[in-house]
């Protein structure tokens, strides 16, 4: 089965958290659909960071009903820059081992080149890359909107977490 990776990342504090949503190629059109659905008129893309916690709790309900595979991994850094690089590399050598075929990232833009260099590194060592990878604009990819709302709940905590663990989205959690 071939896999789509979409990642996006959240920060809490010195907390930095990133996640990355595994979809199935054959369920790519109809999830996009549903999650453009669950946009309000005018809205442009959903960015949990920017909703009120009565929205986010009926939007995380759609998405758990997904059925999606999410993971994430953490580390602990006042340096946002330092803490994506190796967040970023843990994820990417992890999910060279599944069975992806594409990754995109959520682009930042001063991040994209850093990010770019930093995938070619990691898969490197694989020998030929294992999948392509690209960065979009989250605006454009509603396939994006879900690590975004799991990397939020995931650190936001509490019943959010709770949350995401009742409707077992998280595959795997670990620390970098």
């Amino acid at each position: 089965m071939s896999l789509h990776a979409f990642v996006d990342e959240s920060v809490r504090g010195h907390e930095y958290l990133i996640c990355a949503t595994l979809i199935p190629a054959s369920e790519l059109v109809d999830t996009r659909r549903t999650l453009r659905s669950l946009r309000i008129q005018g809205q442009r893309r959903i960015h949990f960071r920017h909703e009120n916690n009565k929205r986010r709790r009926f939007l995380l309900s759609r998405i758990t009903a997904l059925g999606l595979n999410s993971m994430l991994c953490t580390t602990v850094d006042r340096d946002q820059i330092a803490a994506r690089a190796v967040t970023l590399e843990e994820m990417v050598a992890h999910l060279s081992y599944c069975d992806v075929t594409r990754l995109v990232l959520e682009s930042r833009r001063s991040q994209d080149n850093r990010d770019r260099t930093i995938i070619h590194r990691v898969l490197r060592h694989k020998g030929r890359p294992p999948f392509e990878y690209s960065h979009l604009e989250g605006a454009s990819e509603p396939l994006l909107w879900v690590s975004d709302a799991v990397a939020w709940a995931w650190g936001r905590g509490g019943h959010w977490r709770q949350t995401l663990r009742d409707a077992g989205v998280m595959s795997r959690v670990w620390r970098a």
